[in-house]
């Protein structure tokens, strides 16, 4: 599997250079919260990363540095411009997918492109599956213990499309269960927005 975007977050330095030449704070909820304990877990940073912040008071707290419509985070410099990229699309390339974080926050680029590959050529199916294993990805998560009803997944929206033939994919495995071992930790899934302090927010709009 081969990215073809960046994620736009504080974590790149360019993108928290600018929030920053906006007047933004880039701080983790740790680091602004001194009461904030994040889970005893190896992957506790990953539940923990940089966000925006306004240089007086605990808001917007947007883990993303780019958007459509945030008026308030949109001040400290979290815009709307996309990134472009060109790309020729070779022989060699199947399968084109682009998703929302709700899919990417739990589950990895190949592992997205084998649930492609086992549904060739069917893009409705492929794109059920993936929604699918998102979703019980997400009910993985410890915070809901894998109760639906106690569940807190973001939206999970994907499109396939399939490029060249299909017997260039004919050698792809049978089963998605092939490529994941039975019991995978999950991926901690990262909130996006905090509606902390929304009195702050209401008064900056």
């Amino acid at each position: 599997a081969v990215p073809l975007s960046k994620d736009q977050t504080p974590r790149r330095p360019d993108e928290a250079a600018r929030c920053i030449k906006h007047g933004a704070r880039i701080l983790s909820f740790g680091q602004i919260d001194p009461n904030y304990c994040p889970a005893d877990d190896p992957d506790a940073e990953a539940e923990d990363p940089p966000r925006v912040w306004a240089k007086h008071g605990h808001f917007p707290g947007c883990a993303f540095s780019r958007s459509i419509g945030d008026s308030v985070a949109q001040k400290l410099g979290v815009h709307s411009e996309p990134e472009m990229l060109t790309l020729k699309i070779s022989p060699s390339v199947k399968v084109i997918v682009l998703a929302t974080d709700g899919v990417f926050d739990v589950l990895e680029n190949q592992e997205v492109i084998d649930i492609c590959h086992v549904y060739r050529n069917d893009p409705a199916q492929a794109c059920r599956a993936i929604v699918r294993k998102s979703h019980e990805e997400w009910l993985l998560n410890e915070e809901c213990e894998g109760e639906e009803h106690k569940a807190n997944y973001d939206d999970m929206t994907v499109l396939v499309v399939y490029v060249g033939d299909e017997d260039a994919t004919a050698s792809a495995p049978s089963d998605v269960s092939e490529q994941q071992p039975k019991h995978q930790h999950p991926r901690k899934r990262v909130r996006q927005k905090t509606l902390r302090h929304l009195d702050e927010m209401v008064e900056e709009t």
